[in-house]
């Protein structure tokens, strides 16, 4: 039950926020403007992705006051917050800010990859790491020592896959949404049984499906880089610290990672090692999420019914 009130909650300042942030990026002059390449008719606001930002962790922040043990991830804190957590709103910070930055007058893309990958490196800094991975032999491997090199590696590889899929209305939220939620059903099931990585979901995700409801086609916000850098950097550490591990993002997010394999190919000059063209990609991904989206329904209703019956 709980659960639902935090997806509510972080649903409802989402709605509120997002006008109040396309109006400030309206008078401010940081909108989208059409061109021959863009589809939209007139200036759009950008800087989506601060409403959801902000939704996201004041819904957070009002939690730690009421009960901080419910986040309580590795046990180990500073000014009575965990580690893990002060690594996810530095880390996400980084990325807003940055996004902002990028939104407004443009960052380098060498810059904002260097940032990235500051970002990963501060996160498995305090904490947030592959701990282990099961061996196809049976049992499991300890893999901590190579955090320092995957963690990093993994969360720029998920930036940047969200920050390439932000190109249609409704798109790169749609995923964050379907994928939070997935990785969320992970983390309150049994076998992973991490209830502070499901609070931290389900707020995602009621976040993302606020800013959703405006930037549905015909869009009136567009989520900027600020947000698709959000959502790709908690989606990335939501999959480690959901005790699901980088195989849960990979198999939500298995076409969309495919497309960016296939742009880095593309400039790289080794496009004609694909069969398949990126315009098929992008249908076969969003079938592939159509697919998970009904999956993930069922579970929950399954869900539903278990702790109706408790």
């Amino acid at each position: 039950m709980d659960y639902i009130i935090y997806f509510i909650i972080s649903l409802l300042f989402s709605l509120i926020l997002v006008p109040k942030v396309r109006a400030f990026a309206l008078a401010k002059g940081v909108v989208d403007k059409p061109n021959k390449r863009k589809i939209h008719q007139g200036n759009i606001a950008r800087l989506g992705g601060v409403a959801v930002f902000l939704a996201f962790w004041l819904v957070i922040i009002s939690v730690s006051i009421f009960n901080r043990e419910l986040l309580n991830f590795s046990g180990n804190k500073f000014l009575a917050v965990d580690y893990n957590l002060w690594a996810i709103f530095i880390g996400s910070t980084i990325m807003l800010l940055l996004g902002i930055i990028d939104d407004i007058r443009g960052v380098r893309s060498t810059t904002k990859l260097l940032w990235h990958f500051i970002a990963g490196f501060i996160v498995v800094g305090l904490g947030i790491k592959i701990w282990w991975v099961h061996s196809p032999f049976g049992g499991f491997l300890t893999i901590d020592n190579w955090s320092y090199l995957l963690v990093p590696l993994w969360v720029v590889l998920m930036i940047n896959v969200m920050n390439w899929w932000d190109g249609v209305d409704g798109q790169a939220s749609g995923i964050g949404v379907i994928a939070s939620i997935v990785i969320f059903i992970l983390s309150i099931s049994k076998f992973v049984d991490q209830p502070s990585s499901a609070i931290i979901m389900i707020i995602l995700a009621g976040s993302l499906l606020g800013f959703l409801c405006y930037n549905f086609n015909p869009a009136s916000i567009f989520l900027g880089d600020s947000g698709s850098q959000f959502i790709g950097f908690m989606l990335a550490i939501g999959a480690i610290v959901s005790g699901a591990k980088i195989a849960t993002a990979s198999l939500v997010l298995g076409f969309p990672i495919l497309d960016a394999m296939w742009l880095i190919s593309a400039l790289f000059g080794t496009i004609a090692l694909l069969t398949l063209g990126r315009a098929e990609l992008k249908l076969l991904s969003l079938i592939w999420l159509f697919f998970v989206m009904i999956v993930a329904g069922i579970i929950l209703s399954l869900k539903a019914k278990q702790y109706g019956r408790k």
